[in-house]
């Protein structure tokens, strides 16, 4: 179990970079955050997005939106051909889980959000809270599978056994959100990277055993920045 100290981020710091993943920033907060990520995107850039709360909990969409000139393609929301068309300079994104050891550990249920951090994109930018960090690839994968899905799914109301009972029983569900599992352990070859971490609780990540206080906490601030994501979507065509 590891709960996001200070030597704990140190050490993903270091690890990461040895791991050649580029740019490996630590700021104390959300705010420094967005000031160092708007930093590394240039005006003209196109910037995709996966699905993060984080990114939205952070403001980091809202102020790449008041930047006018930036192109911002959430991939999911558009036909696959456009998606391919408009591919993204820049790719921003956070990660259900980073290692002490340095790896990246996500699941899909669509794969679009993990492909686009392995190849595509010029430059990957991830922005990682702290109670994302895991002692191994096995916690992390046990942490998304058992924690972060079935809420996830609870959440946003996904039909799948997960979101009604908020167990994992390895489903054949064709809701299920589990599809593809991605480890990624040394930067992709053709891909830069640039990854800040954050000594802040973002999205949705815990470890079971963590006071109360703090795993609601954290829930809550997920539900909420949701409803505020659900709001900006268009209706349903009659």
């Amino acid at each position: 179990m590891t709960a996001g100290s200070d030597q704990d981020m140190k050490t993903v710091v270091e690890s990461l970079k040895a791991n050649r993943f580029g740019t490996v920033e630590f700021v104390e907060d959300a705010d420094t955050a967005v000031r160092t990520v708007l930093d590394m995107i240039p005006l003209e850039a196109k910037v995709g997005m996966g699905g993060s709360m984080t990114i939205w909990q952070i403001g980091l969409r809202d102020q790449l939106t008041k930047r006018g000139n930036i192109q911002i393609i959430r991939p999911g929301q558009v036909p696959i051909e456009e998606f391919r068309r408009l591919q993204s300079d820049i790719f921003l994104t956070s990660s259900n889980a980073v290692t002490l050891d340095g790896k990246l550990v996500n699941i899909d249920a669509t794969g679009n959000r993990v492909a686009s951090m392995i190849y595509g994109p010029q430059k990957v930018i991830m922005v990682i809270g702290q109670n994302k960090i895991v002692r191994d690839v096995d916690e992390a994968i046990k942490r998304v599978k058992y924690v972060i899905a079935p809420y996830h799914g609870m959440t946003m109301g996904i039909q799948a056994p997960c979101a009604v009972d908020g167990r994992c029983t390895d489903c054949k569900s064709p809701g299920r959100i589990c599809n593809i599992t991605t480890i990624i352990e040394k930067k992709p070859r053709m891909t830069e990277f640039a990854i800040v971490l954050v000594g802040q609780d973002l999205g949705l990540g815990w470890d079971p055993d963590w006071p109360t206080e703090r795993k609601e906490r954290i829930a809550s601030a997920y539900r909420a920045e949701w409803e505020k994501v659900r709001a900006t979507f268009p209706p349903p065509r009659p």
